[in-house]
Parts: C-alpha cells; structure tokens; sequence
C-alpha cells in the first residue's frame, strides 16, 4: 500500500531541503553587493526547471521519475538511466552530510572524530525515514516552523544591535547584469534549485495529486525569497567583501549582534537550525534514491534499502574529498556543471519534449 502524506507535510520538507545546506555558504558571492540578485535569478530559473517538473508529472500522473524514464525512452535507456539518478541522489546525499560534518566538527564538536559526528547525524535520519514518509512528513510540520520561529527572533536580534547597514547593498548593478548571470547559472540555478527534481520521486506520495504544479512552484517560490532575504540581511550587516571570504557568512552575522552586552553568541541556536535543515536535505536524498532503488529490484518495503543507503553515506561523505578545500572546489565548480546540468536540466527538457511527442503523435 502506497504511504501517503498531505501537501502541506511536503511542503515543509521541501522548504528545509532547499534552505538545507544553501544558508551556510555565501551564494552569488562574486556578484558582490549583489548577491541577492543572483539568488532571485537563479529562483525565476528554478521556477522554470519545476514547470517543467511538474509538466511531466502532468504526461504521467501517479509515476515517480524512475518509473516515467522507462515509459518514455524505452528500459534499454531507461534503466541505465534510472541507476544513473538513484547513484546521483546518493552522490548529493554524501556532499550534504559532509558539508554539515564540517559544520557541526568545526564550530560544535571540534574535537570530535569527523566519522563519529556524520555517523551520529546519519543515524538520526535513518531512524526516522525507518518510519517511512508520513513520520519524515510530520517531522517536517513540527520543525520547521520552528526553523522560521528562529529566523525571525535572530534577526530581530541582529537589527536591535545597530549592526544593520541597508546601503551595504548599494550601488546595484555596478557590475552589470552579466556578472549576475555568471554567478547565477549553473551553480545557483542547480543548487538549491534544480535539486528539487529530486521530488519527482515523492509526487505519488502525495494525498491530493492535483495540486502538484501548485505545490511545486509555490515552494521554490517561497524557498527564493526567504533565501533572498537572508542574503540581504547578510551584505547589510558584513559588506559584500566578507562574503567571499568567510567560509559561513551567517555564522560571521549572528556571532557579531550583541544586545546591551547580554543577548550575545545566538551562533548556537542558528547551526542547530542549520542542522535540522541537513536533516530534511540528506533525508529527502535518501529517501528519493530508496524509492527508485526498491523500484529498481521490485522491493515493497523500503526501510531496508533507507538503512543500506545510510550506512554507505557514511564512509562516501568521508573519500569523495580529502579536504574541506576540495570539497568545496568540487561541489562549487565541478558537480554542477557536470552533474547538475545534464540530470536536472537537459535530460528532464528533452524527456519532456518526447513525451509531448509521444503524447501527440503516439496515436499515429
């Protein structure tokens, strides 16, 4: 029996999976003070890749994205192609969870060994997508409106300490609209973007299947601009010079704002939320790569394939890099020209247009 979860429980997740890991790094950082404008453009874009998303859902209502392939393009390519994207999703599974070791090891625990802080963090999803999605979908309810909760009071803290400075922003543009779009595209367009093609596996799930376009572009939507947001509120307090050279300008942000000398060091509350959003983005990749693996070996249960997907993260988020420098120089400048591009862009356009072939001239 299909598990079933509302739309607004997919809603959540899908707003922590694109927060996620994208408020830790300085995004559209070589845009300088425009920053934020690279972040709308790669969102318009996003919306773009979700259309798109969600029209093939329209060709193939009640499918997940390894079930359309197959059907589309025939099994000879379609199951190859299906491999490619359930390795893919764990791939990205991987990257996240070493992004947020690195966090948590180098500001929370940084005498703690790497591999147990992953280790542990990899546990906790685990457990929870054991559950299956309607729990991951409740837990999305309970926490990140939390996540919200938290973003508001932080940075209600921040502009009570003065260091708020709105014309840090200016001038706009002094670049040139070109300079925003080489930040914006592959790197912002893909990631968090174009990640939401991951979703494709959960749109089944869903209680109430016609609202998925709706669902959809509402959450890249709102993602955008919350994430448009905390990139204003960043170069208005550091200044677009200390973007590119911290490795977590949000953490630089909040451990600056101090209240009277007595509401001070909020940097906890803030990598804790960071944290549950690691949590909806290595469990969505999970739990996405379990459905096409168990669709792949025609499996009904799937917690098992959940646990084996976690246990292998954990010692792949370990060799994909040997440094947190190359990790970053491959996830920056690598992944998503090589990776992103090809399986979150051209190939769902091009099943989209022999779909609407199929769909036209099948009949013939």
């Amino acid at each position: 029996m299909q598990e079933k979860i509302s739309n607004s429980q997919l809603f959540y997740i899908m707003i922590g999976f694109e927060i996620g890991s994208t408020v830790i790094f300085g995004l559209g950082a070589q845009a300088k003070q425009d920053a934020w404008l690279v972040i709308l453009t790669g969102m318009l874009c996003g919306l773009v890749l979700m259309w798109v998303y969600t029209k093939l859902v329209d060709h193939y209502p009640g499918h997940t994205l390894t079930q359309m392939i197959p059907k589309i393009v025939g099994r000879y390519i379609g199951y190859p192609l299906n491999l490619v994207y359930i390795l893919y999703f764990i791939y990205l599974a991987s990257r996240v969870a070493r992004d947020f070791g690195e966090l948590i090891g180098g500001t929370f625990l940084p005498k703690t060994p790497m591999p147990v802080v992953i280790a542990c963090f990899m546990a906790v999803i685990v457990y929870c997508l054991s559950g299956g999605i309607e729990v991951f979908g409740r837990t999305g309810e309970v926490l990140v409106p939390f996540l919200f909760l938290v973003a508001i009071v932080s940075w209600s803290i921040v502009y009570s300490s003065h260091i708020f400075d709105i014309k840090r922003l200016t001038p706009i543009l002094e670049s040139g609209a070109g300079t925003i779009w080489k930040a914006a595209f592959p790197l912002v367009v893909t990631f968090p973007y174009g990640e939401m093609v991951l979703f494709m596996m959960f749109w089944p799930s869903l209680s109430d299947q016609t609202k998925v376009k709706k669902l959809g572009l509402t959450a890249v939507f709102v993602a955008g601009i919350l994430l448009t947001i905390n990139m204003v509120n960043v170069i208005s307090v550091i200044g677009p010079r200390w973007i590119e050279e911290r490795v977590y300008p949000l953490l630089t942000v909040v451990k600056l704002a101090s209240v009277a000398n007595f509401i001070e060091r909020i940097d906890a509350v803030v990598i804790i939320t960071m944290f549950i959003g690691g949590f909806f983005k290595v469990g969505s990749f999970i739990y996405g790569a379990a459905i096409g693996a168990a669709e792949l070996v025609k499996k009904e249960s799937r917690r098992s394939l959940v646990v084996l997907i976690g246990v292998i993260i954990v010692p792949l988020s370990l060799i994909i890099a040997g440094s947190y420098i190359q990790h970053v120089n491959i996830g920056l400048n690598k992944v998503p020209l090589f990776l992103h591009v090809p399986l979150q862009i051209v190939i769902p356009f091009v099943l989209l247009v022999i779909a609407t072939i199929r769909k036209r001239y099948g009949s013939r």
